[in-house]
């Protein structure tokens, strides 16, 4: 699989998405990036925050605490690290390589996106419940068939 940033890009990246909100914090940071990137790249929260640290440790950012929420502006040393960068190609390899890397599949996100498609409360008549079901149980012993197949042939 492909990865969205190479060496040092999140970090360059993260600087130039609080530089332009002036300060934020991680949520909104993390939106940001989304934005910029683009495609269905969705930044993790488990690289996103270490990666503040990290920043914070090396004196690039500051932060502090609003409202039960951790806000990150620039130091001085973090407008001097972008200061005469022009991020713009950076931003349009990164959105080109989320565009081409696919995305990981598993059999839980499937299942999501086909309940969504679903009402969740609404009352069945018991012809429906029963059709519902023996539908629901084919698809169940169709798709044990088909991962089967898979760990046969993988």
């Amino acid at each position: 699989m492909t990865r969205v940033f190479n060496r040092g890009e999140l970090k360059l990246a993260l600087l130039s998405v609080i530089a332009s909100l002036g300060e934020g914090h991680g949520y909104a940071i993390m939106q940001e990036l989304q934005r910029r990137v683009g495609s269905q790249w969705r930044p993790s929260p488990g690289a996103i925050y270490p990666a503040l640290v990290t920043l914070e440790e090396s004196g690039l950012i500051t932060s502090d605490e609003r409202e039960g929420l951790r806000v990150y502006r620039l130091t001085a040393a973090g407008t001097a690290e972008l200061d005469g960068r022009d991020l713009g190609s950076d931003w349009r390899d990164i959105s080109r390589r989320a565009h081409a890397r696919r995305p990981r599949v598993t059999l839980g996100r499937l299942l999501d996106r086909f309940q969504l498609g679903l009402p969740r409360r609404i009352d069945l008549s018991p012809e429906q419940a029963e059709s519902i079901d023996a539908a629901l149980t084919r698809t169940r012993s169709d798709i044990a068939a088909i991962l089967e197949e898979g760990a046969e042939h993988g």
